[in-house]
């Protein structure tokens, strides 16, 4: 059985419509407020078992985790509440996939427990280990996420927190083994994001999950960023750092709400570019791979749906990581390959060479 929080939210509908595709397994759905959801929503997931359970609450989260094989995280939660539920599933056994980054603490547990199992992080540190894997050796990556899309509460909240995160580092790229600050690559993919896009600011980033793909992959040079639109969502953000001080709730409402005005009327993408420039056989060339199709709520909705779905495949190390750190690469974007409206593109730069991966 596969325990689902926050299945009928945003995001973790998605989620729960990939793996009910994609798993045999039964489904147990929980929530505080289960007796609310959209009547639509309860009959799509009718066969599966709905359980009122709190999250802050010890005793209600143990007897929703007993039974079940794997849980999945898709709930706005506290720090507390999800080294809580860490702790308890740790006793039991039962492996863990948080959909955010809120009470990641790196270390070993009894079971495999997932942080950060969305588009970023998460998918955002498996497309270069997935795109690295068609070269001999690497040098260079440059890699852009863009979305024309609302954020969620949890996306919202965990970008506002990785602001303020001392691992995670901004106006930072990685050149011959430390950081530097920030110099622009001598080509982007200006043109690719704007036709997605339209007009847009970027903004570099170096966090966890960054580090350890630039480590893991051997690059001697690499830079990450995020790519956003929108004159509301802009202008909230410049000021977002110092009012989320004072007041982080608010702060988090303000960025949704203007992420919702900005993308009205438009069709919802979300987009990954991911250069890299090496030695494929035997040849220097620069590799570029794009994934696009979905939007954002769906995308990462099936990324942690994949993500549990091949949690219950693999064995995987006991200990607590984020999703971009595992070497999960191929299992999950192989995954995403078989919905219809996600397209996956590698294109050799070199030689104006197109074609599925």
């Amino acid at each position: 059985m596969i325990g689902i929080l926050g299945a009928y939210g945003n995001i973790g509908v998605w989620a729960t419509r990939f793996i009910k595709v994609n798993s045999s397994q039964k489904l147990r759905i929980g929530g505080r407020n289960i007796d609310k959801v959209d009547s639509t929503i309860r009959e799509e997931f009718a066969n599966a078992d709905w359980v009122k359970v709190d999250v802050s609450d010890k005793e209600s989260i143990e007897q929703f985790i007993t039974g079940c094989d794997c849980i999945l995280d898709c709930t706005k939660i506290s720090e507390k509440d999800a080294l809580q539920m860490d702790d308890i599933a740790s006793v039991a056994k039962v492996p863990v996939v948080h959909l955010g980054i809120v009470g990641y603490r790196k270390g070993k547990s009894s079971t495999p427990i997932i942080y950060g199992a969305g588009s970023i992080p998460g998918l955002s540190g498996l497309i270069p280990q997935y795109l690295a894997q068609h070269f001999d050796s690497v040098e260079k990556c440059d890699f852009y996420y863009g979305g024309i899309g609302s954020f969620s509460y949890t996306a919202a909240r965990d970008y506002m927190e990785g602001i303020f995160e001392s691992t995670n580092h901004s106006m930072s790229y990685w050149k011959d083994g430390e950081l530097q600050p920030f110099t622009p690559a001598t080509t982007s993919p200006t043109d690719v994001l704007e036709s997605f896009l339209g007009t847009f600011k970027s903004f570099p980033y170096f966090d966890e999950e960054s580090a350890a793909v630039v480590k893991k992959i051997g690059f001697k040079e690499a830079r990450f960023q995020m790519c956003l639109g929108g004159e509301r969502t802009l202008r909230t953000l410049d000021s977002a750092r110092l009012q989320y001080k004072q007041n982080p709730e608010k702060t988090i409402e303000e960025i949704c709400r203007s992420t919702q005005l900005d993308c009205f009327g438009k069709s919802e993408n979300a987009i990954f570019v991911c250069n890299i420039d090496g030695t494929a056989n035997g040849s220097e060339c620069q590799k570029q791979l794009l994934i696009s199709g979905l939007a954002p709520s769906q995308l990462t909705g099936s990324v942690a749906g994949a993500t549990v779905v091949t949690v219950l495949e693999k064995e995987l190390p006991h200990q607590e990581f984020l999703l971009g750190e595992t070497d999960l690469s191929n299992d999950i974007i192989n995954k995403l390959s078989n919905i219809k409206s996600f397209s996956c593109v590698t294109k050799n730069v070199s030689d104006e060479i197109e074609g599925e991966i």
